[in-house]
């Protein structure tokens, strides 16, 4: 178990992510070219709530089940539509500027491409498989990812100029201690299902090492589509995103 906990490291990932290029670029690229970047962000919150609605619907009863499930109530609002993060997110951008009339018809082919691969591989490949993907995926790579973001573009001086103005409940959530602590109650949830089904730990550790191939790229493709923004390509080699 301690080797599979230093692969999902989160220190290390968090250090990795505040000193990557592209996001730190986020403290002087114009907002223009931030609302680009932004925008494409919507369209994963959407795959992930699908995501984790169907990986709650496979999993057996149990704390697991009952923790992502909170989550995804979490996610859809707890009962208020208004509420729900992706609805709240799209507040964000409209609060720096974004036009909602666009934000349907902009999503990167590539990346639609590649949220239905992992959309296939929560459906098709085994539970433990998909803990890694949308729960250790989606809650901690994605936790840490923003976290990193939203220490960079906060301190760029266009948002700093209209920061009294923007919707900041997302970042709130979502940088902040809520999804922290999400991520602390998530691992010590794994560690259980581990310590009762060490055979598990190949499956989660699997799911996890596509996640976070999946994740780097898209973020990769989104830098890459943005004249502006440096680009560089995702590091490392693609695990093979297909059954075992």
């Amino acid at each position: 178990m301690n080797a599979f906990w230093e692969l999902a490291d989160a220190t290390r990932t968090q250090t990795e992510y505040l000193a990557d290029r592209r996001l730190q670029s986020l403290r002087e690229l114009p907002l223009s070219t931030l609302k680009k970047i932004f925008v494409q962000y919507r369209f994963f919150t959407i795959y992930y709530i699908n995501d984790l609605g169907l990986l709650v619907h496979r999993l057996p009863f149990g704390n697991l089940r009952s923790l992502l499930a909170e989550f995804l109530s979490e996610e859809l609002g707890e009962g208020d539509a208004a509420l729900a993060h992706p609805r709240i997110y799209d507040d964000f951008l409209a609060s720096i500027g974004a036009d909602p009339a666009t934000f349907e018809g902009c999503a990167l082919g590539t990346n639609v491409q590649l949220l239905e691969e992992i959309s296939s591989l929560v459906a098709t490949q085994s539970p433990a498989e998909a803990v890694g993907l949308r729960g250790l995926g989606g809650e901690c790579l994605c936790q840490l990812y923003l976290e990193a973001m939203h220490v960079h573009f906060s301190k760029n001086p266009e948002i700093v100029a209209i920061a009294d103005r923007v919707d900041w409940r997302f970042w709130d959530i979502h940088a902040g201690e809520v999804d922290i602590t999400h991520r602390l109650l998530l691992r010590a949830a794994i560690d259980e299902e581990i310590a009762r089904s060490p055979e598990l730990e190949a499956d989660i550790r699997q799911g996890y090492e596509k996640s976070k191939y999946s994740w780097d790229a898209f973020w990769s493709n989104i830098f890459a589509a943005v004249d502006d923004a440096p680009v560089a390509p995702a590091a490392g080699v693609a695990p093979a995103m297909v059954a075992k």
